[in-house]
């Protein structure tokens, strides 16, 4: 997954971009995804949803956003809003209403449309790249800095940490597995080496998870070639987490200059 965003997905971070400059948000307290939304036309409320973690229910040039009542993470509710809220601003869908379920909200990859595209609005609506570039510039590369964003700014993780590889200037990827295969990955610009896609390599951290072994909560070195094809890279520095409430492993990789 290249850094280099296709027209599609650029399209969709400017229309959050915007926003962002429309309501003048310039500190992470200012993005009050709920105000915002009803600003725009759109009304939040909490509902019961089978099969869903969120959804859109258009009238005309307005619009309610609806999430389940017994979402005990906070910032999983932002970025569903967040997400519905994307679908609105950029028309999508062909029906007066629109379900998304959790699988979408994990849906990064450059080429699946739609869910993609109101996931990286969500991203750049929470996270907005003048408020956290600066940040990405660290001197070590960890879910430690990411964690301390996400956590400014009330966002996941996973939206944290790809706006983080999009702005660092270190050789670093993000990789997403689920069920021991690479699903997805978002590197830096500057990365090069080639992350194959498929089963996890055996000496990754983030194999032992589905293997049930301990995975370390510390950034360790493991051998290039378990995460990248063999092309002159000796080691990687690898630092997964994981939820075992969803099923997968979020690994943030750095190769040192």
């Amino acid at each position: 997954m290249k850094n280099d965003l296709p027209l599609n997905l650029l399209r969709a971070e400017h229309k959050a971009s915007e926003i962002i400059e429309r309501y003048g948000i310039a500190a992470p307290e200012h993005i009050q995804v709920e105000d915002i939304a009803f600003a725009l036309g759109v009304t939040v409320v909490e509902r019961t949803l089978f099969g869903a973690a969120a959804s859109l229910v258009r009238s005309g040039k307005s619009a309610t956003i609806r999430v389940p009542p017994d979402e005990r993470y906070p910032e999983r509710k932002r970025f569903s809003i967040a997400h519905e809220l994307g679908h609105f601003i950029l028309k999508h869908g062909f029906s007066l209403r629109l379900l998304c379920t959790e699988e979408a909200m994990f849906d990064w990859h450059q080429n699946s449309g739609q869910e993609s595209e109101a996931n990286f609005f969500a991203g750049e609506l929470l996270l907005p790249r003048n408020l956290i570039k600066d940040r990405c510039d660290v001197k070590e590369v960890n879910f430690k800095p990411i964690a301390k964003i996400a956590k400014d700014f009330s966002t996941s993780l996973t939206a944290t940490a790809i706006r983080f590889v999009r702005f660092c200037p270190e050789m670093c990827a993000l990789v997403f597995s689920k069920d021991s295969q690479i699903t997805w990955f978002y590197k830096s610009e500057n990365w090069w080496p080639y992350i194959p896609k498929g089963p996890l390599d055996i000496n990754t951290f983030a194999c032992n998870f589905f293997r049930g072994l301990e995975v370390p909560d510390e950034p360790f070195e493991v051998d290039g070639d378990a995460w990248v094809e063999n092309n002159g890279v000796d080691s990687i520095v690898e630092h997964s987490i994981c939820s075992p409430r969803l099923g997968f492993v979020l690994s943030i990789l750095w190769i040192k200059s």
